[in-house]
């Protein structure tokens, strides 16, 4: 009985230090260090001076959850249910998008995972009621708006027919929409203005990139045909045992020394994983980091675990606020996940951003290109996009629409 609660206390270490940020692990270290006698805290790497600027920053980040600390904080009772539940949620969670948007759909999930869409529909309906902010886990535009709608009580027969057509919108304006939904010009406009209050990206209010504001935790250079691979700053905290003192075996340093011992076995479990994913990670994203964004190969937190053998959560975990200095500058380790564009497509979002950008570099800006021709462009060069996509995908980049680029000709 008593090995078996070691082994679930060393367990809780594991996925406690797991959860915990570089900077988090060095003050959970030094504290106990401070507690614990037996346990001796050896830094190899000084930390350079910061002011208090740097400081005060670095602490407002660190007290602000990312998207992906967030959605697994909230549905840790779901995820903690173990089982089909578990698997379903993770792998919900692996989709999730910076914008708070799954990558893909239900049913290609569904098809990842050998299990029927009813299920997944139904795991993500549970989600979606769960979370907070309303809009989490949106399949699209629609969806997201629509969840919002409802947490508001604002969800009407009128608005659900507005949300259904808001393509039209997008295509002709509101008499297109109007057209579209059968409804009064009047109706129609009241619920744009409701629909105006909402937020199309609720992820996006979640701070997910300090890399200006602290060191990298990983440093990776050229070697070669493949990469060394150095790991920096706090992760380079060790923690020794102390020489148990003679005649100094009391129930009291037993109890402290097994305490030190196990969390020295869950920091060189905490090490082994991380080096294990980081590895993965660079070895299927190293055109990235020789070439930039336009290189990114579609990639999931998926992939990542089935090549290193652990669990999906726990790659999450580890990738949690990493970041990576490369020959192009520091990346946050999420945003080196990019599923493909559309099912059969080669082509990553961060390629099709990349290729959307250089395109308009060339357009002439007195004629600029429209969304509608960057669509029919990319598919012609066998990117299968749609025009919403595209559309995004250039606001997201920063490029203003057409007609502003005109006025600003």
């Amino acid at each position: 009985m008593r090995a078996k609660t070691s082994q679930v206390f060393r367990l809780g270490q594991v996925v406690q230090l797991l959860k915990m940020s570089a900077a988090d692990l060095d003050a959970h270290l030094a504290e106990a260090a401070q507690e614990n006698p037996m346990l001796v805290l050896r830094s190899r790497r000084a930390a350079p001076a910061r002011s208090a600027t740097d400081m005060l920053e670095m602490t407002a980040i660190a007290e602000t959850n990312s998207l992906y600390d967030h959605v697994f904080r909230a549905l840790a009772g779901l995820i903690g249910q173990g089982g089909l539940m578990e698997r379903v949620v993770t792998a919900l969670i692996s989709e999730l998008e910076p914008s708070g948007w799954l990558a893909r759909s239900p049913q290609d999930i569904a098809a990842d995972l050998g299990l029927g869409v009813d299920l997944i529909d139904a795991a993500l309906a549970v989600i979606q009621k769960r979370i907070d902010p309303p809009g989490l886990f949106a399949r699209n535009l629609e969806d997201c708006l629509r969840l919002q709608l409802e947490d508001r009580g604002e969800m009407t027969a009128p608005m659900a027919l507005v949300l259904a057509h808001l393509a039209a919108l997008e295509r002709g304006g509101v008499a297109a929409l109007v057209a579209a939904s059968g409804l009064d010009p009047a109706t129609v406009q009241q619920c744009l203005t409701v629909i105006r209050r909402l937020d199309p990206k609720p992820g996006n209010a979640f701070a997910s990139d300090p890399a200006l504001l602290r060191e990298p935790d990983v440093r990776i250079s050229p070697e070669g045909d493949g990469w060394e691979i150095e790991f920096l700053s706090s992760l380079q905290n060790d923690i020794q045992i102390a020489a148990v003192p003679r005649g100094g075996h009391t129930s009291e340093t037993r109890a402290a020394l097994a305490r030190a011992r196990a969390l020295k076995q869950a920091l060189e479990i905490r090490r082994s994983a991380l080096e294990q994913v980081v590895h993965a990670l660079v070895e299927r994203q190293g055109a990235f980091f020789r070439s930039g964004p336009a290189a990114l190969v579609p990639l999931t937190l998926s992939e990542i675990a089935t090549a290193t053998g652990f669990h999906l959560s726990t790659v999450s975990r580890v990738l949690n606020g990493l970041l990576i200095e490369g020959p192009n500058g520091i990346t946050a380790a999420r945003a080196l996940f990019s599923g493909a564009v559309s099912a059969g497509a080669i082509q990553s979002k961060a390629q099709v951003q990349a290729r959307i950008r250089a395109l308009l570099a060339k357009e002439d800006p007195k004629r600029p290109i429209s969304d509608k021709q960057l669509t029919a462009i990319l598919q012609d060069e066998g990117v299968a996009v749609s025009h919403r996509v595209v559309s995004n995908y250039r606001q997201e980049i920063g490029i203003l629409a057409p007609a502003k680029r005109r006025l600003r000709a």
